[in-house]
């Protein structure tokens, strides 16, 4: 197939070019004006566009069998986040909407679950967010960008899957939100045992291609973990050990954490009232997003697309703490 792969200059779309490129697919690529050319292994054509305010995309689409959607900021205050994920995705929609093409795979994330209405075990029937605003500006941006994907896709009858991952990691990226607080030599562990909801890069990637090659994946949405048996206590001490930053292990209740978070945001209530700014630690629904110790389940994934990680948890380790 010929696939269009928008924010491909990312540290998951970098990834998923070369995944597609492995398995025989040709590339296009859409990267940001400013951003230098990954080193893919084989032809990509490349297409240099800030999808927030380009208008002349419509040539993007020509001869393209599947879009896979990446585009989306993780970094920044909340505006450029909402402008680079939301009025980018309705941008590059609109013209997709004016193309041939019917096949589009959106790579969402698990913030987009409402995480206090998680009884156990999150999996694709668990609640979406309904009130993102209490939330951190990435999880407003994946909210509404969902949104954004899913009706414009009912408008214009498209094929649609939605591609939900966990902490996404990988070489250079090793830390994550699930991970606690490294501060100094210390760090604070929130519920030592709590499962993560990892997605190596490569593991991730190889999903997300299989979703757009496999029928069976067209109009479902999938939650993309490699598996939720790795601890938080683990997870961390295997970074301390492979960077060399060593030091004190602070194991903390997640009940503990999060009464913290409570009384420090009644205490910004009672004093700032709607105005008080509180860290994503001292904010209880933003805790509970990162630290709530539940199980994740990837049941779906490997039942309707008979997938399951190529890469092991050992195995991904040390991809991720090579030296290059």
């Amino acid at each position: 197939m010929k696939i269009l792969v928008s924010g491909a200059g990312g540290f998951l779309g970098r990834h998923v070019v070369d995944c597609l490129l492995a398995k025989g697919h040709t590339v296009r690529a859409i990267i940001r004006p400013a951003s230098s050319v990954p080193k893919w292994s084989g032809a990509v054509e490349i297409l240099r566009a800030d999808l927030r305010t380009c208008d002349k995309i419509d040539a993007a689409f020509e001869d393209i069998d599947a879009v896979m959607h990446l585009a989306a900021a993780t970094s920044g205050n909340e505006d450029i986040q909402f402008a680079s994920s939301v009025v980018a995705t309705e941008s590059f929609l609109g013209a997709m909407a004016k193309s041939a093409v019917k096949r589009l795979v959106h790579v969402s994330s698990l913030v987009v679950y409402d995480w206090a209405r998680t009884n156990g075990v999150m999996n694709e029937d668990t609640p979406l967010l309904k009130h993102a605003y209490d939330m951190g500006g990435y999880s407003i941006a994946k909210v509404w960008q969902e949104r954004v994907v899913l009706r414009l896709a009912r408008a214009h009858a498209w094929d649609l899957t939605v591609m939900r991952p966990g902490f996404i990691w990988g070489n250079r990226h090793a830390e994550i939100a699930g991970m606690g607080r490294h501060i100094g030599r210390a760090y604070l562990i929130f519920g030592p045992f709590t499962r993560l909801p990892l997605s190596h890069v490569m593991n991730c990637a190889d999903c997300l291609v299989a979703a757009v090659e496999r029928p069976a994946a067209v109009g479902e949405s999938f939650n993309v973990i490699d598996g939720d048996n790795i601890r938080v206590w683990r997870y961390v001490r295997e970074y301390a050990r492979r960077t060399g930053q060593s030091g004190l292990f602070i194991p903390l209740p997640y009940h503990f954490g999060f009464g913290l978070a409570y009384l420090a945001s009644m205490v910004s209530r009672t004093l700032f009232g709607k105005k008080g700014k509180l860290p994503s630690l001292l904010t209880p629904r933003r805790f509970e997003a990162q630290f709530k110790p539940i199980r994740f389940s990837n049941r779906k994934l490997k039942e309707l697309l008979a997938w399951s990680p190529p890469l092991s948890f050992d195995e991904c380790l040390n991809d991720t703490y090579r030296t290059e």
